[in-house]
């Protein structure tokens, strides 16, 4: 997909601590991926990825504790979603823009329109059923009650032992395929929002191409030119073991790699790191 110009984005430096994308997507075969929202819209979108990556991969698993696990990330996305009530119109808006830079290349040289009215198809879809999302537990489920109680005692440290929930110990030892038919049922009214959600950043992500760079002593600085990036990306090998910190305004993109001690704190690294860099501003 062709690169397309930047929009204004927040100038403030970037949290390099909590704004790792999620883990099974940022390890493969060619190497590590760190990711940096330039803004606080991606920022939380990110947030909501993480979460529904991690309801998918638990409720697939089979053992009581990966079941327990998809819970706990499930009532972690529910309480994300209703402390910040303008989640889904963010989404919405997201899914507004995106599709509004897909129609300037529609019967643009070098642009295949049959792919690109599939992209734009899936945002339609997508942003149809985000209307009738829920942003909080509510009794939309049949067992509003249970997951209600559960939920309460999750935030308590061991607040959760059968001696505690007797009916969630029982429901914990029922059969594998009858426990992923109610997970499978609790996670459905947030499929269309995690769906969109991953669809905006697929997008996002695609929309731009890398650059190879070298950090000399693992310290780089990039002028971007003008272009204000939504989403940094950069990949580096999985070997050596790196750190990777990043902050971004108008005038700079700032990369710095530092190594773990013993102690698993960052240090400094001598030599040279080579990288990818990509500026997503789709």
């Amino acid at each position: 997909m062709p690169d397309s110009p930047g929009l204004p984005t927040d100038t403030r430096p970037l949290p390099a601590e909590d704004t790792l994308g999620c883990l099974e997507d940022t390890v493969n075969g060619n190497g590590r991926v760190f990711e940096f929202p330039c803004n606080e819209r991606i920022r939380i979108l990110m947030r909501v990825d993480c979460m529904a990556r991690r309801i998918r991969y638990f409720s697939e698993k089979s053992s009581q504790f990966e079941h327990e696990s998809c819970l706990h990330a499930l009532f972690e996305l529910y309480e994300l979603l209703s402390s910040r009530g303008d989640i889904k119109n963010e989404l919405l808006q997201e899914l507004d823009r995106q599709r509004a830079q897909l129609n300037r290349f529609i019967d643009q040289p070098g642009v295949s329109n049959d792919r690109l009215h599939q992209v734009l198809s899936e945002i339609a879809s997508s942003h149809t059923s985000l209307a009738e999302v829920p942003v909080r537990l509510g009794p939309h489920l049949a067992e509003f009650e249970f997951l209600q109680g559960l939920k309460g005692r999750v935030g308590i440290p061991a607040g959760s032992c059968p001696f505690d929930l007797p009916s969630y110990f029982v429901w914990l030892h029922r059969p594998v395929q009858v426990r992923k038919a109610s997970l499978d049922a609790w996670v459905a009214p947030l499929a269309p929002l995690m769906d969109a959600t991953a669809l905006c950043l697929r997008i996002l992500r695609d929309g731009a191409e890398p650059a190879s760079y070298q950090a000399n002593q693992g310290v780089f600085e990039l002028n971007p030119e003008g272009r204000l990036a939504r989403l940094i990306r950069v990949r580096i090998p999985q070997d050596p073991e790196l750190v990777c910190e990043v902050s971004a305004n108008k005038y700079v993109v700032a990369v710095r790699f530092r190594a773990l001690d013993d102690q698993l704190r960052p240090k400094p690294i001598e030599g040279r790191v080579d990288f990818d860099l990509t500026l997503c501003d789709f």
